[in-house]
């Protein structure tokens, strides 16, 4: 009986640390691991007032504790949301084709070269139907003339970004949620805002072609990648998609 109580508590503490872990990891790389720096004071603050029985300290900080834990909740929803999703991400998609992601790189490269501005986002496990919806439903074959023709500076669907689901061009002309304008990428145009943003909320590959630099940029997990060659892209795209 002994032994299964030590048992019991091992396995609740170890469980307890994994949430913990788990919890920080999340987070981790975003805005509110220093919140939580912060929530860690607060809360020795408060522990320190009730052991050496501050009244008026304690008093104060039960009285802000409640509004502060609401203030959090609704200036970090974007992150918690995050959070949430990526826990809640057990469907593996399919990511289509290897030639798919021949005629993307291709495509970007043609671009690049023609400093023709562009923003796809290739869906992995989250879905992203919601940002899909808010284009032009196309449903179409991956070509590179597709995609350039697309992006051309006077079509009609060249504004926003394309959403790639299951090898497939499933819209175009959508609309991603901007990166925070007080960020560390604050001083990049509207399309790579527009990339961070979309992959901070999803684990999605966002693909990026300056019309300014005639640069091809990657991002995910809410991170921009350096310049890339045709090449160095083709290589993430099979490790990130294909992971």
């Amino acid at each position: 009986m002994l032994l299964t109580s030590s048992l019991k508590d091992l396995l609740d503490i170890l469980l307890v640390a994994t949430l913990f872990y788990q919890g920080y990891m999340l987070l981790s790389g975003t805005r509110a691991v220093n919140v939580l720096r912060g929530v860690g004071v607060f809360v020795l603050a408060w522990g320190v007032s009730n052991f050496l029985q501050l009244t008026a300290l304690n008093s104060l900080l039960g009285r802000i504790a409640p509004v502060g834990l609401f203030a959090l909740v609704v200036v970090f929803q974007p992150e918690l949301r995050a959070a949430l999703e990526q826990i809640g991400r057990t469907r593996v998609r399919d990511p289509g084709s290897s030639a798919a992601l021949q005629d993307i790189s291709r495509a970007m490269e043609r671009m690049a070269e023609r400093k023709t501005g562009a923003l796809i986002a290739i869906e992995r496990r989250t879905p992203l139907g919601e940002y899909a919806a808010t284009g032009v439903k196309l449903d179409a074959q991956i070509s590179a003339p597709f995609i350039e023709a697309l992006f051309a500076r006077n079509a009609p669907l060249h504004d926003g970004g394309m959403v790639v689901q299951s090898g497939r061009v499933m819209a175009a002309a959508c609309l991603f949620p901007l990166q925070a304008s007080d960020g560390i990428y604050r001083r990049y145009g509207t399309r790579h805002r527009a990339a961070i943003g979309l992959s901070e909320l999803t684990d999605a590959v966002v693909l990026v072609v300056s019309e300014e630099r005639g640069s091809i940029r990657l991002a995910t997990g809410g991170r921009l990648s350096a310049d890339l060659t045709g090449a160095e892209l083709r290589d993430r795209l099979r490790e990130l998609v294909y992971e």
